[in-house]
């Protein structure tokens, strides 16, 4: 290659554009300037906010040591007064013999076990069993609804039926507080009065049928057969669907043999009274299907009627709520169907069922056997302060309790169900005690001569009393909390 081919070469290689540079070189800043007007058009020059405002407590320094015992007061109040408690119960213990059982728990500690696994006939303390899994699968807002039903073609009403749904307190204004009949006021009463006055507020003047009870919500059994022939009528039954004034009738010496009989009696007065007219004649039957509903009445909430049942021991009341118990959960109103209910619940609550057995709902029946460990574990699901616990009769203040323990360390304080057959005297509760705690115990006696208030009343009134009363020896929970912490001084 020439000198001169080589010039050309270099030549005809690309050569750097100067109007192009300038242009670049101008642009640059250009870009520059324009972010730095950006950014201080987007900066905020405002006063920065005010901080956020953190609440503060004054320093507190704990009077209680974190490893104290009074962390635990419950468990101190109880151990420092356990010893003593135990000392107390011996007697008590020790009053307790063959085929009887007693048990007493403090805070659900075990304190007292004598016989505690022995079946014993529990007479009416059962019904604190049908209590507690009627509360647990009906609820305590459940209500009873009578009904009466009627055939009715162009205005004009047969037959008319009193229909049962098995309420135990159904009953005329004269019935509930003749305490010639009835030990208790049976209270509260599901009215039959207002029953038929909202018959005629629908209208009804004239009857051309029959006023016909119907009891058919339950079986037709009266009474459970392994009561004594003396119980029935006068101790409790008979047991119906439709039962008015347990049975009795206004003007009649004996209970009715056919409860829905007498209760359409009862109801067919009340309309005559009231003005309505009727051709027909008081009977018992089977509600036809199909017929309108005139009327209807409704029955306190369970929990107050179950209060009822506890306070005066109705007999009849608990073996109507035993077959509605079987009657709501298996579809069969049977005094069976109810005890394999309340067996069932029990055994779902993990409570000890060896040797327990169910015959009927009032505990009239010698052939139920309950254990001191069954009830504890029972009474164990409980708090004092339980509505439940306040339906129980009340010592030497209300119900089956009135009379018993006046004058003593427990009168007003002891919450208990009782139970009492020939040889069976028995009591299972509650005693809360001031500062938190609560004594829970089962006491089932069985023994020839037992039942006579001789034999059980200085049992009750004198080394239960002594016992239970005598806890807390020690300070009481409430005394022994965590002291409350100071604060500290700048």
């Amino acid at each position: 290659m020439t000198q001169s081919e080589a010039r050309v070469t270099r030549r005809s290689r690309p050569s750097n554009n100067p109007v192009a540079s300038l242009i670049f070189l101008a642009i640059v800043p250009s870009i520059i300037l324009g972010g730095l007007w950006q950014f201080a058009n987007s900066h905020d020059n405002s006063s920065p906010p005010a901080p956020d405002l953190v609440a503060t407590t004054p320093a507190n320094t704990p009077q209680t040591p974190v490893l104290s015992a009074r962390r635990t007061p419950g468990v101190l109040a109880r151990e420092t007064s356990s010893i003593a408690f135990e000392q107390a119960l011996r007697p008590l213990g020790g009053s307790v013999l063959a085929g009887s059982c007693v048990a007493v728990s403090v805070d659900r500690v075990l304190m007292l076990s004598d016989g505690i696994d022995t079946p014993v006939t529990p007479a009416s303390t059962v019904k604190f069993l049908v209590a507690v899994t009627a509360l647990d699968s009906l609820g305590a807002d459940f209500t009873y609804s009578t009904e009466v039903k009627a055939e009715i073609n162009a205005g004009v009403v047969g037959s008319i039926y009193l229909v049962g749904a098995g309420d135990p307190l159904l009953a005329s204004s004269w019935y509930p507080n003749d305490l010639t009949l009835s030990k208790y006021p049976q209270q509260p009463a599901t009215s039959l009065e207002t029953l038929a006055d909202s018959v005629v507020a629908a209208g009804v003047t004239q009857i051309t049928g029959n006023v016909v009870g119907d009891a058919s919500h339950y079986d037709a059994e009266l009474y459970p057969p392994s009561w004594p022939i003396g119980f029935r009528a006068i101790q409790g039954g008979p047991i119906s669907g439709l039962l008015v004034n347990d049975g009795a009738v206004l003007g009649a010496t004996m209970k009715a043999t056919n409860p829905a009989m007498g209760a359409a009696q009862e109801f067919y007065r009340l309309l005559q009274e009231r003005g309505v007219t009727i051709i027909g004649a008081p009977a018992s039957g089977v509600t036809p299907v199909g017929l309108a509903t005139v009327a209807a009445v409704q029955s306190a909430p369970l929990i107050d009627i179950i209060g009822e049942m506890l306070q005066n021991s109705d007999n009849n009341t608990a073996e109507m709520l035993l077959k509605e118990i079987g009657y709501q959960l298996s579809g069969a109103g049977t005094r069976a169907a109810g005890d394999a209910a309340v067996m069932a619940k029990l055994s779902s609550w993990g409570v000890p069922l060896e040797g327990v057995a169910l015959s009927d709902g009032s505990g009239l029946s010698g052939d139920n056997k309950v254990t001191c460990a069954a009830f504890l574990a029972v009474l164990e699901r409980y708090e004092a302060t339980d509505p439940l616990i306040s339906k129980l009769a009340v010592a030497g203040t209300s119900g089956t309790l009135s009379n018993f323990f006046v004058g003593t360390t427990l009168q007003g304080r002891l919450y208990g169900k009782t139970g009492s057959l020939t040889g069976v005297k028995a009591l299972v509760g509650f005693v809360p005690v001031e500062g938190g705690s609560t004594i829970r115990f089962a006491l089932l006696l069985q023994s020839p001569g037992v039942d006579d208030d001789k034999v059980f009343k200085p049992l009750w009134e004198g080394v239960l009393t002594q016992a239970l009363g005598s806890y807390p020896q020690g300070p009481t929970a409430a005394a022994i909390t965590p002291l409350p912490a100071t604060p500290v001084t700048p």
